[in-house]
């Protein structure tokens, strides 16, 4: 069977050259180098009609436990904030270390106006915190749209946390 040689040499990476990824190139498309590397593309090199996501980050060790509403932070330790006029469609919350308590806790998840919007006030040792534990859709409220640019808050209630990490994984589209 003949092979056709220009098929060939599209799909062999053997004639893809070391220089066929430049510097120009990359400037060109406003991406570093270091984000290809890291396949750290952010929301805002994305197209308007694409799928964005935020990790929002609670970390005793780093905000605390007292009782009130705690500002999450995002992947580089600001606060994590949704843009206005974000279409969420879905909420993940992803356990990483088990919540401790000297009471009866309660963590509730939201944003700025909307403080229940995510999650309504959970037991601090309810299994969506566990570690290891994934939880996607219901309990989570995974349906909104903001009217402005929003902060994502935790608000611990009835008793201070002493201990416990977890990340939710907001997914939203751009809205008009």
């Amino acid at each position: 069977m003949p092979v056709n040689r220009k098929l060939r040499k599209f799909v062999d990476t053997k004639y893809l050259s070391d220089s066929a990824v430049t510097t120009a190139k990359i400037a060109a498309a406003n991406v570093s180098s270091a984000q290809i590397a890291l396949d750290a593309i952010t929301n805002d090199q994305t197209g308007p009609i694409q799928k964005k996501y935020l990790k929002a980050v609670y970390d005793f060790s780093v905000l605390g436990g007292a009782a009130s509403s705690v500002i999450l932070l995002d992947a580089l330790g600001a606060p994590a904030t949704i843009p206005d006029n974000a279409v969420i469609c879905n909420v993940s919350i992803e356990g990483i270390t088990d919540n401790t308590s000297g009471g009866a806790a309660t963590i509730s998840l939201g944003y700025t106006g909307q403080l229940t919007a995510f999650l309504g006030a959970t037991a601090f040792n309810h299994a969506t915190w566990d570690v290891n534990a994934v939880t996607s859709g219901a309990p989570t409220v995974a349906v909104g749209k903001t009217t402005t640019d929003s902060q994502v808050l935790a608000t611990i209630a009835d008793a201070d946390l002493t201990a416990g990490k977890w990340q939710l994984w907001i997914e939203y589209y751009e809205g008009a």
